[in-house]
């Protein structure tokens, strides 16, 4: 039997630039994220000093998805700091959200009809 390899594809969203906080380091960093890691994002990992940055995506980083992130995840996606991942609260404000982009949908506030390109 003839083996395959099978490498996952994604297709990439945006690459970014970041420098290192640590002031003796100042590294440029520069990140290449996918959607799933752009709504996941929370920081970065300097590849120089390996100290951990904490940071977010702005408007200025990703203009054409930026409405969609946010409504998607950037901000509703994320447990609050200290509470538990998951649960019955990550579920209603996933659905709270969904609702959200539907609204805006039907309300024709998007320029595509909502509609996403095919990954």
């Amino acid at each position: 039997m003839k083996s395959r390899v099978i490498f996952p594809r994604a297709v990439l969203l945006v690459e970014v630039e970041r420098w290192c906080g640590d002031h003796a380091c100042n590294a440029r960093t520069r990140l290449s994220l996918t959607k799933e890691e752009a709504r996941a994002y929370t920081g970065f990992e300097c590849e120089r000093c390996e100290r951990w940055n904490e940071d977010a995506l702005a408007e200025r980083d990703i203009p054409e998805w930026w409405e969609e992130l946010r409504v998607a995840s950037l901000e509703g996606l994320r447990p609050p700091k200290g509470a538990a991942a998951g649960g019955e609260e990550t579920a209603e404000v996933i659905g709270r959200m969904s609702d959200a982009w539907k609204g805006l949908n039907e309300a024709g506030e998007l320029e595509d009809g909502g509609a996403e390109d095919a990954d």
